[in-house]
């Protein structure tokens, strides 16, 4: 049973039950913030490549370069597609419309919540380096997590077939298998919130004090140092790893739980003026969500942050090296034309004037 994607949308077409306003400010919204998950996301990419594992575990990098590529096709596709759909419908050119609202619909259900997947992970490999520190490296390993997400682009793959199958059996199963993801990063993530409150309270002032002693870097447990050597497991450096990824996820509960909270009111209540323009308005902020990350990265992973800048560096000097180069043969081709128009030609035989000038 094929679904019908235009009783589906309802948001991307212009509606009387929506401002016009509302509809100009969203779009703007969705230019800007497409244009910035674009950019940021393909700094985060490129910076991923040249941080040395000594400063960002394998591991890490990995789950965050597939967090990083999602949120980018979400900047140069999703997004591009919702206001791409609204403006030709604004238009008048409904088919046209229809085909980019079911694209922009199967794309807006594939990269963004496949990052709650990423999340998940995250959470999971922070609760095992907090409760198997020393078997940590051989529990997580990198061709693990790479199986791991393969797996999950392939499983958001079924369940986008799903969708075109049948919305109602994809409603029931999109709306179990995410609970059960957030039900599985909140647990880790309190778990190793009162793991670490417990540990506290054992230790007390003077174990707190020695472990200030402890080089801050970027290091993760049981990673390698620049020295070569096996760093042991720091607290200080994990509870700073923790808070950077407790940071991404309050980001995501906050653009993700609103539009989830009406999804839910509406199966219950069905469709009002009040829960159609909220449901318009929450297809946005999460999109938005994939700006926000890369402005995470940079504000609380110093190894990204440097990256990300010697990254824009280079390209700015790339950037200007061309254009002097294209600047001075501009230039060289002005010259060069000035002087052919300086140069007698065949009518100067007939000018006895301009001949003396050059005699």
């Amino acid at each position: 049973m094929s679904v019908n994607f235009s009783q589906i949308l309802q948001g991307p077409y212009p509606s009387p039950k929506i401002p016009f306003a509302l509809y100009v400010v969203d779009l703007t919204v969705n230019a800007v913030c497409s244009l910035t998950a674009t950019i940021l996301n393909a700094l985060v990419i490129l910076a991923l490549r040249k941080i040395p594992l000594t400063q960002v575990h394998s591991v890490f990098k990995a789950v965050l370069f597939n967090l990083a590529l999602a949120d980018l096709v979400v900047g140069l596709l999703v997004q591009p597609s919702y206001i791409s759909a609204v403006v030709t419908a604004m238009y008048g050119y409904h088919e046209v419309s229809r085909i980019l609202a079911t694209m922009f619909y199967l794309a807006n259900w594939f990269f963004p919540n496949i990052s709650v997947s990423f999340l998940a992970l995250i959470a999971i490999d922070r609760f095992l380096a907090l409760h198997f520190q020393t078997r940590y490296r051989r529990i997580v390993t990198f061709r693990r997590v790479v199986v791991a997400l393969g797996f999950m682009w392939v499983l958001k793959c079924v369940e986008t077939f799903i969708l075109i199958y049948d919305y109602r059996i994809f409603n029931i199963y999109a709306s179990v298998g995410l609970m059960i993801l957030l039900t599985v990063i909140t647990t880790c993530y309190l778990k190793i919130y009162f793991t670490l409150r417990r540990h506290e309270k054992e230790t007390g002032a003077e174990s707190a004090s020695s472990i200030q002693n402890i080089p801050r870097g970027n290091d993760r447990p049981g990673e390698t140092t620049s020295q070569g050597k096996t760093s042991g497991f720091s607290l200080v450096r994990y509870k700073r790893s923790f808070h950077d990824m407790l940071c991404l996820y309050v980001a995501f509960l906050c653009c993700y739980v609103p539009p989830l909270c009406v999804f839910i009111a509406i199966q219950v209540r069905g469709v009002e003026n009040i829960t159609y323009m909220i449901r318009f308005l929450g297809a946005t902020l999460i999109l938005v969500n994939s700006s926000l990350n890369p402005l995470l990265y940079c504000w609380r992973i110093r190894a990204i942050r440097r990256a990300m800048w010697t990254t824009v560096k280079e390209v700015f000097c790339k950037w200007m090296k061309s254009a002097l180069f294209k600047g001075r043969g501009t230039a060289v081709r002005i010259l060069v034309s000035s002087l052919r128009e300086l140069r007698p030609s065949s009518r100067s035989k007939h000018h006895p004037e301009f001949n003396a000038s050059l005699s």
